[in-house]
């Protein structure tokens, strides 16, 4: 399943996951729901933050609710709600700021270095997610960093396509004669060149 840039969250759960998680829309009318609330990152002014809200019910049975802070204020960060090739983690992005949780351990986070989360693909095959910023890809794996892509273009970087064994794109250069470059990047190594 492709991004969608209207803003909107969605979910994408090409993984298999020992969780549930669903986003969440409302607190209950009283405002307190009796499950423990985490706001992730921790808030460093103010009690709160806003973000995306989501509900989770790990393989231990606990549950919780998470606030993912924002990242970038309008498109085209997006927001997802994603499986990892961890079953026991998942990933938030919330408007372009990614997060690698813990189901059972909601202390247990990363935010992950690339900013702000343009796109990202899920390749079963490899058992990566592809996370997508202005001008580079970087994977995550089930033991992390994958790999990372040098800089591809300037800016707007897009995936145009994406096969079984390489992701296919364009982006903003000011240095090519149209302006654009095409670039090929193989899934399993990162290796990246233009075409």
């Amino acid at each position: 399943m492709r991004s969608d840039r209207s803003g909107g969250t969605h979910g994408d759960f090409a993984f298999p996951r020992s969780y549930e998680i669903q986003e969440r829309y409302e607190l209950p009318g009283s405002g307190e729901s009796g499950i423990p609330t985490f706001y992730i990152p921790a808030p460093k002014s103010r009690i709160e933050h806003d973000g995306v809200w989501v509900a989770v019910r790990a393989s231990n049975g606990q549950e919780w609710t998470g606030v993912f802070a924002y990242g970038y204020g309008e498109p085209p960060g997006i927001s997802r709600i994603m499986s990892s090739p961890d079953p026991e983690s998942f990933i938030v992005i919330s408007k372009g700021a990614a997060y690698l949780v813990g189901a059972d351990s909601p202390n247990r986070w990363e935010q992950l270095p690339v900013f702000p989360v343009t796109d990202v693909i899920a390749s079963e095959k490899h058992k990566i997610l592809v996370f997508a910023d202005f001008s580079k890809l970087v994977a995550y794996g089930r033991s992390g960093l994958r790999w990372k892509t040098s800089l591809l273009c300037s800016d707007s970087l897009n995936i145009v396509s994406v096969d079984s064994d390489s992701i296919r794109g364009t982006g903003y250069d000011p240095g090519s004669d149209t302006g654009t470059v095409n670039f090929v990047v193989d899934l399993n190594t990162g290796a990246d060149r233009l075409v």
